[in-house]
Parts: C-alpha cells; structure tokens; sequence
C-alpha cells in the first residue's frame, strides 16, 4: 500500500520531472540541439566534440555543463539555508532565474542555472528515491523492480510508480515542444507560471501539515 506521503512525493515529482521537459525542450529547440538539463546528453556531444576537433562547439557544451554543477551547487546552498522549507525556496529560486531567461528571450545560461538548481528541490518521495532533470536512474529502477517482480523476488506492483517521473518529463518534453513550435521564444514564459504555481502549492502544504 502506498503511504499519504509517498503518493503525494509522487505526483510533486511527476510535475517537477515534467517543469524539467518542459524547460529541456525549449533549451533544446532554442540551441539547435543541446540540452539545459540532460548533461549526460551533453557530456557525450562534448567527448564527440573534443573527437573530432572542434573547439568552438567543445567550448559552447562546456559552459552549459560548467553552468549547470553550479546551478546544482546554488541550488543545495539554497537548500540547506532553508532548512524545513527548502522545496519552496529552491522552486523561487528557479522562478527568479526562469524569468531572468525569459527577459533575456529564453537566454540558455540562466536555463542552465535553474535546472541544476532543480534537484536540490526533491530527491525522495518517503522512501521512493526520484530523479528530475535526467530519467536514466528512473528507468534503471524501473527495469530492475520489473526484473524482480518477473523473478519473483518481488511481489505487487510497486515499482511501476518509479515511472512517475518519466511519464512527467516526457508529458513536458511534449508540452513545451509544441509550445515552442506555436510561439517560440515566448514558450519560457510557461515553465516560469508552472515553477510559480508549484511553489505557491508546496508553500500551502507547508502551511497546512
């Protein structure tokens, strides 16, 4: 049986997971490419990069890998300052940094920024450890709670909530792929209402347990 606080870890990760697609998305049209929270993408075009010589495309991916340990650092900085309420200032955090990419016309650096930043904001869900901004660890879970219930060496269907995060980010891969096809640019404006609206949420929970 799921417990109250593992179902509600869940469907938070499931939308943090797809604010993530969403941002990821446009970042990726943007740039024609790369990735604003998918560094292990990144990490390969830059091997690739490096490979076959070309400087200027191993500089670009390099800032964008550098931005984003510092996002992650910024966002456990805020994290750990905020103590108890951390979701909610690390989600202001990406708030403040989604709308500073948005007055610079969807900028990519503070994109970057706040993606890393992101996974300061959740990690577990009880007992159930998530990922936000990258779904390999998701679908290696997965795979495995799949390999042992097949086995039997487990029972029930638990681990099928592993896929929760998955099922968001694509959700948001989605959404903000066609709203970057309709509007372009303007499509940051989305995960900037999306961070805002999840924050102003967890901040109510807070209130409210």
């Amino acid at each position: 049986m799921t417990k109250p606080i593992e179902t509600r870890g869940l469907a938070l990760a499931g939308f943090l997971a797809a604010l993530a697609g969403i941002v990821d998305a446009i970042g990726y049209l943007h740039l024609g490419g790369l990735f604003v929270s998918f560094m292990s993408g990144n990490s390969t075009q830059l091997g690739a990069a490096i490979g076959q010589g070309d400087l200027a495309e191993s500089g670009t991916i390099a800032k964008l890998i550098l931005l984003f340990v510092a996002g992650a650092a910024g966002g456990q900085i805020v994290a750990t300052i905020a103590g108890a309420r951390h979701l909610v200032w690390v989600l202001v955090t990406v708030v403040l940094l989604l709308v500073l990419a948005g007055a610079l016309d969807a900028a990519p650096e503070p994109m970057v920024l706040a993606m890393g930043a992101l996974n300061a904001s959740l990690r577990r869900a009880g007992n159930i450890p998530v990922s936000l901004t990258f779904v390999t660890g998701v679908l290696v879970r997965f795979g495995q709670g799949l390999g042992d219930f097949l086995t039997g060496r487990a029972t029930g269907t638990g681990w099928l909530r592993q896929a929760i995060p998955w099922v968001g980010l694509m959700a948001g891969v989605i959404l903000g792929t066609v709203t970057y096809d309709w509007i372009g640019e303007a499509a940051i404006w989305l995960p900037v209402g999306l961070a805002a609206l999840l924050a102003a949420c967890c901040a109510a929970m807070l209130e409210t347990d």
